[in-house]
């Protein structure tokens, strides 16, 4: 959700404690969703990351989007009613992101691709694009992604942290009076 923070540090007295109100940190009230998917390769290189924005009818408003600059930023950006993702977005990072931005690496070997279960990642049509383009499926059973995910603390953990730390400075620059919006997601 944009305007949730993580992780955040309160200051206030015991007084305020024992009253208990000190319940939970100031939020901004925006709940929308939007995705980030990054990926990141063995050799600790990246492919550009996928945005998905929360939008009912499944447009992407120029807002959204402005900041992003053609040459400067290398960004996959869609859209889904949910701000996640589906079938549909799942079988296209696979061939407009993974299968694009690995193949010359590979030069025509097998690759492996490690995913949580999620269902988008195994579609009848997912799994027959990998097979047919030699990219290897290990699926982390379920409910384990969280014990065997190696990213979690390495790199999701500094993104949570960065990302708490620009949205707590925007409600301070803002006195928490503005909500934070999808056009100031990417900036």
């Amino acid at each position: 959700m944009i305007g949730v923070i993580g992780r955040s540090k309160r200051v206030f007295t015991k007084i305020v404690w024992s009253k208990k109100g000190c319940q939970k940190p100031t939020q901004d009230g925006s709940r929308e969703w939007i995705t980030v998917q990054p990926t990141i390769c063995a050799d600790g290189t990246t492919l550009p990351p996928s945005i998905i924005f929360e939008a009912e009818n499944g447009n992407i408003w120029d807002g959204w989007v402005n900041d992003i600059e053609a040459g400067k930023h290398s960004v996959h950006v869609t859209s889904s009613p949910s701000g996640w993702t589906n079938n549909t977005i799942g079988l296209a990072w696979l061939e407009q992101v993974f299968d694009r931005y690995t193949k010359k690496k590979a030069r025509r070997q097998w690759r492996l691709l490690i995913l949580d279960g999620h269902g988008s990642h195994v579609t009848m049509d997912f799994i027959e694009y990998c097979t047919k383009n030699k990219i290897l499926l290990a699926v982390f059973p379920p409910h384990s992604t969280h014990t065997l995910q190696p990213l979690d603390v390495v790199m999701f953990g500094a993104l949570q942290k960065a990302y708490s730390s620009e949205l707590q400075q925007a409600q301070q620059q803002s006195q928490g009076l503005l909500p934070i919006k999808k056009s100031d997601f990417f900036p």
